[in-house]
């Protein structure tokens, strides 16, 4: 596993900066929205040419110098900035120990918090003053929607956060309760739907704003959504944040990598025999506070002999969640545990389904001429990906109709239906959808 960038240098390259910094995971997010962004940008130009989205007519005030607001508000920004990464460059003990808790707590460097908040102010000051005219007047200019990407890109990120959390919260709600402003401002905790139901809700307000159709934009952003998640969860394969499957109680790892296929029966006695220094046993680690531990036999078929034995079992040493048991001579890592029983590594058949979804979006978006049509189609298909995967996901489940369900298994199923919803009513209902 590679928790922070650090790790994959060095495995690569045998490269060491000494630094925990920047975890995989963030920068990998930060590559999901970066990639959609990027698609989004090129479908609105290729929809503008089509005439389906035109350029607003904006008024703006050139000429103005910087006012109090600009520089307070860069100042305050830059200070942020210059507090942090002073710190940082200067090897701050409590970074080196917590990179995240660290970038989300109140300690860092005050000289550099000063310097950063002089500079920023400043540049704006001298920005702003070099385009400054005698008299300042006002312009129309026309602002095309791939131009406003950014701002889309913003709202997106901004309430696909929040959305992300509050349903990662509402999933794992007896976690909540017992710790509500750490879960909040834990870096990790995010659920996906809760994400795309925030970010669609942002994006929304964002484009009625700008008097662009929604549903035009969604068909654009279609394709990029599934490409960020892939992208996504390949952060959450290589950090190992906690979101893998269920137990495949078929393999058993030793401490020096390799793999030994065991009966069905050895999970029983490996999950309920108790460690004799720590007296807990892998029930403890894998269920917890009574809930049963979910697993599945299943041996690498034959017929995919050829592939690695990691991509059916996996128990991701140096997962970033510290999760699991020690692993043998690794007594200076920070990340130094490992899952005592192999896992099916979702994740990365995630990551697979994703970009194999966005190639078909890809594929068929300039075949599909009714606005809509391709979201529903991203739907159906996102639906039924993660309802699927959901069978050998570790998820909070409960009980619904006699069956245990999970928060994703039902939105997926939500999801899917408004998918073949939309396929039959898109075509009857387009003009009045187009107004939206």
């Amino acid at each position: 596993m590679f928790p922070t960038l650090n790790y994959f240098f060095k495995y690569l390259f045998g490269w060491d900066w000494g630094s925990n910094f920047p975890p995989t995971f963030g920068f990998l997010v930060a590559m999901a929205f970066l990639s959609a962004a990027w698609v989004l940008h090129r479908e609105l130009k290729r929809k503008e040419k089509l005439g389906l989205l035109r350029s607003v007519k904006r008024k703006v005030k050139v000429g103005e110098k910087a006012k109090t607001f600009d520089l307070v508000s860069y100042g305050i920004f830059g200070f942020v900035v210059g507090y942090k990464l002073l710190a940082i460059i200067l090897g701050d003990e409590a970074f080196k120990i917590n990179p995240q808790g660290f970038i989300l707590s109140t300690q860092g460097n005050f000289l550099g918090g000063i310097i950063g908040a002089a500079l920023f102010a400043g540049f704006i000051y001298w920005d702003k003053k070099r385009k400054s005219l005698p008299q300042p007047k006002e312009e129309e200019i026309d602002v095309h929607p791939y131009q406003l990407v950014g701002n889309i890109t913003f709202y997106a990120a901004i309430s696909g956060i929040i959305g992300a959390k509050i349903f990662h919260q509402l999933e794992y709600w007896d976690n909540f309760v017992a710790d509500p402003i750490g879960n909040l401002f834990s870096p990790s905790g995010l659920t996906f739907y809760g994400g795309l139901i925030g970010g669609a809700l942002g994006v929304w307000y964002y484009l009625r704003r700008n008097k662009m159709p929604l549903i035009v934009v969604a068909d654009a952003v279609a394709p990029g959504l599934i490409l960020a998640y892939a992208v996504g969860r390949l952060g959450c394969m290589c950090s190992g944040d906690g979101d893998w499957g269920i137990i495949n109680s078929a393999y058993r790892i030793t401490d020096d990598r390799q793999y030994v296929v065991v009966p069905a029966g050895d999970i029983q006695h490996d999950l309920y025999d108790k460690d004799p220094l720590t007296q807990t046993s892998n029930a403890d680690i894998f269920g917890g506070n009574g809930q049963p531990v979910s697993y599945a036999y299943y041996k690498k078929p034959k017929a995919l002999s050829f592939l690695p034995t990691w991509l059916f079992a996996y128990d991701y040493p140096h997962n970033v969640n510290n999760e699991g048991i020690p692993i043998k001579n690794c007594n200076k890592d920070e990340f130094c545990k490992r899952l005592p029983l192999p896992v099916f590594p979702t994740p990365i058949y995630e990551t697979l389904m994703g970009f194999f979804i966005f190639a078909v979006l890809w594929l068929i978006r300039k075949r599909i001429k009714i606005p809509g049509m391709l979201f529903c189609i991203y739907l159906v298909l996102n639906g039924f990906e993660r309802f699927f995967i959901e069978k050998i996901r570790v998820n909070s489940e409960f009980p619904l109709l006699g069956m245990k369900v999970s928060q994703a298994e039902i939105i997926a199923v939500v999801i899917i239906l408004m998918g073949i919803l939309g396929l039959i009513f898109t075509p009857k209902l387009k003009d009045k959808l187009i107004k939206l």
